[in-house]
């Protein structure tokens, strides 16, 4: 999930709308849309110990002042930009019902939101 500290990512925008129902299918899935949390118990209970566990913060987009943030920023929204169409589609239209142009408008709402240089947008 998209977060950003200082509020410049609205909440209730099309991205937040979008990541909810694609978390949704995920789940009428069978699967785990948020693995992160639940990866040291999973370690754990596979036998695993001495297990340390850390959360990064890692930029979408170029805001980020540091440069290897910034290098790492641009790489998540080149993959986010690349890949969004294509596992949505499926998703959206065979699992929810959606219309093509439908998803396709949403989408485009959301390439929007996420390139606007002023949202600080971070994945954990």
């Amino acid at each position: 999930m998209f977060h950003s500290h200082d509020k410049s990512l609205k909440e209730d925008g099309n991205w937040a709308s979008w990541a909810t129902q694609t978390f949704d299918i995920v789940r009428q899935l069978g699967r785990e849309p948020h693995p992160g949390p639940k990866l040291e118990r999973w370690v754990r209970d596979a036998g695993f110990i001495n297990i340390r566990r850390e959360k990064f913060k890692m930029p979408v987009g170029s805001w980020a002042k540091e440069k290897r943030l910034k290098e790492i920023g641009m790489l998540n929204l080149a993959q986010l930009l690349e890949g969004l169409e294509g596992f949505s589609l499926r998703s959206f239209c065979q699992v929810l019902g959606w219309e093509r142009d439908e998803l396709l408008d949403l989408l485009e709402k959301v390439r929007g939101e996420i390139m606007n240089k002023k949202a600080h947008a971070h994945i954990d």
